[in-house]
This record gives C-alpha cells, structure tokens and sequence, in this order.
C-alpha cells in the first residue's frame, strides 16, 4: 500500500498545483477504492494538503501571483471554519459525507463551465466579506477533506471578479489556513492515519513545482477547458462509486 499511496501522492500533487486544488477532490475518491473508509481518506487527505498547500502558496508568493495584503483574510475565515467542519465529521454519517462531496463537485462543476476565464467585473476587495467567505467554505473543507479552494475558486471568478489563475492560486493561499486548521481538529478527534498520511504528503511535493510550473505556461482558455474535463472526471469516480457502493 506503501508504493500506492506515493504514486498517488505525485499524482495529486502534480494535479494540485495546476489546479488550484488542495487535493482532496482527487485522492478522496481514489482512496475510497484503495479501501479506506470516508473518514479515514478525509484525515490523509488533509495530511497531504498541509504539506502541499504550504509548498504551492510558497512558490505562488515567490512568483507574486497575489499580494497576501487582503487575501489572508480568506485564510482567517477558513481556520475558524475548518475547526466546525472537523467536528461535523464525526458527527455526520459516512453517506451523508460522500454524497455532500458529490454534491459539492457537481456546483464547481456547474460555476465553472459557464463562468468566463476572463474578468467581466471590477475584483471585489472587502475584507469583512473574504472572512464570511473563507468561514463557510471553511466549514466545507474541514468536512470533506477537500481544502476548500475546490468551491473557492468558483466563487472567487463567478462572483467576486478574479481572474481564473489567480483564483487558483489564492485557493492554495486559502487551503494553508483551512487544512491546518483541519488536520489538527481531525488528530485531535482521532480520525488520521499518519503514516498514510505523510507519504502521501511527502511524495506529493514533487507533484506540486511540476503542476505549477505547468500552470504558469497554458493559456487560460486551454486552462478553463482542462478544468471543466477534470471536474468532470471526478464527478463520474465519485458517483460510480457511491451508486455502485
């Protein structure tokens, strides 16, 4: 299990940092199939995400796609969040989970395809509003395993103006907060598997400088385009499965 969970790591990794995504949205499915069950792939996957999220917000300031000086109020926001949805989980029932991931899937999807990859709006900048923001998808994130950026970036280019690589990438600056936050509500509650954890985690480094040195090269209607077909991807593991049982 040890050589799979690395090569998923790379994978998720190399995804993660094209996509703007903290991960989840990719190895919570796949983990399913390789066995484990929702609560447990939800704790590896916010193990991995701390890792790379941390690693992909690094190289996002480096390269100055975002100034920190607003945006780390969506972070804010998320902490708070991530900590209500970390309890939530082990409160809720494993299917109420899987399907409220599919569902969240499904919205991205929806947003995103009729989103335009350019700005038809001035970019809201209002602090108050990135912390109610990062708060709720906060909750999300803590809940599902999934970082949070995978509703962060929609939200961001469908309502608040951002242009879509930014909005990518501030949806890694977000999943720093939220799957911190997270990972220590989830250990706290006894819900991770470190050892699967970390190689997921480590691995998945390597993945991220590739995904991102990908990003910084497509052009943003290709980059649209590849998103949509990836969500789409994703939908069809998560309800084969959860149809399928």
């Amino acid at each position: 299990m040890t050589i799979e969970l690395a090569l998923l790591g790379v994978g998720v990794g190399t995804l993660s940092g094209f996509f703007g995504i903290g991960g989840g949205t990719v190895s919570v499915p796949i983990l399913l199939y390789l066995g484990f069950g929702i609560k447990e792939a939800i704790g590896i996957s916010v193990t991995q995400m701390v890792a790379g999220s941390l690693l992909a917000a690094w190289i996002h300031h480096k390269k100055q796609t975002y100034a920190i000086g607003d945006i780390k109020y969506f972070g804010y926001g998320g902490i708070l969040g991530a900590i209500a949805g970390g309890i939530l989980v082990k409160a809720l029932h494993s299917s109420i989970l899987e399907w409220l991931f599919l569902s969240i899937v499904a919205f991205t999807l929806g947003r995103l395809a009729l989103s335009n990859p350019e700005p038809t709006r001035p970019e809201v900048v209002n602090r108050p509003l990135y912390t109610f923001v990062g708060s709720v998808i906060g909750v999300f994130s803590g809940m599902l395993g999934v970082g949070g950026s995978i509703l962060m970036t929609p939200v961001l280019v469908s309502f608040m103006g951002f242009p879509l690589k930014k909005a990518s990438a501030v949806g890694h600056f977000f999943v720093t907060f939220s799957s911190v936050s997270a990972l220590a509500t989830l250990l706290w509650l006894g819900l991770v598997n470190l050892e699967a954890g970390l190689t997921m985690a480590l691995s998945s480094l390597f993945g991220i400088m590739a995904g991102i040195a990908l990003l910084h090269r497509v052009k943003v209607t290709h980059y649209k385009q590849v998103l949509v077909i990836f969500y789409i991807i994703i939908f069809a593991i998560t309800a084969y499965k959860l149809i399928a049982g």
